[in-house]
């Protein structure tokens, strides 16, 4: 059970990611059918992933800084364990993923980059824009869920009162 849990921690973002895009990519048609018709509007989603990306990314940076800023309590004493240098390198992979997408979502939103099944390598860069999406949004999951246990120890004993 413990090798089950490692391994969904250490690959489940980009897994999910793998498997949400096949997904994307198994209903092309339909996905594409529907922007040409004009009942998807992929520019508001390319609009309100890039708000998000911007946020999270701003987020994790903040969680960076707190934790490589910590030189007391228990953040310092577990600073240099496996485990905090396997925190801070998803810490790192979130927000280099975070802002991958947030830069690659500028053009997408400037640009009409609409879906049509002529353009089929549009498809190609919506699956690709998706996967990363996906898997930036998984891998700040990731980070702020073992960042919540991170700072649950009690740095000090407070006198209560």
């Amino acid at each position: 059970m413990k090798k089950f849990r490692y391994l969904a921690e250490r690959y489940g973002p980009s897994t999910l990611a793998l498997v949400l895009a096949a997904l994307v990519y198994y209903f092309r048609v339909p996905l594409s059918d529907g922007a040409q018709e004009e009942k998807i509007d992929f520019s508001g989603l390319y609009s309100s992933v890039f708000d998000w990306s911007s946020i999270q990314t701003g987020f994790l940076f903040g969680i960076y800084g707190y934790v490589a800023g910590k030189s007391d309590g228990f953040i310092a004493a577990v600073k240099n364990t496996p485990a905090m240098i396997l925190f801070i390198g998803y810490t790192k992979v979130a927000t280099y993923l975070g802002f991958f997408v947030t830069f690659f979502s500028i053009p997408l939103i400037v640009v009409d980059f609409s879906i049509t099944p002529a353009a089929w390598w549009r498809y190609v860069i919506f699956i690709g824009w998706s996967f990363f999406s996906i898997w930036a949004f998984f891998a700040f999951l990731r980070v702020a869920y073992v960042f919540g246990h991170l700072i649950r120890p009690a740095d000090q004993n407070r006198i209560t009162g």
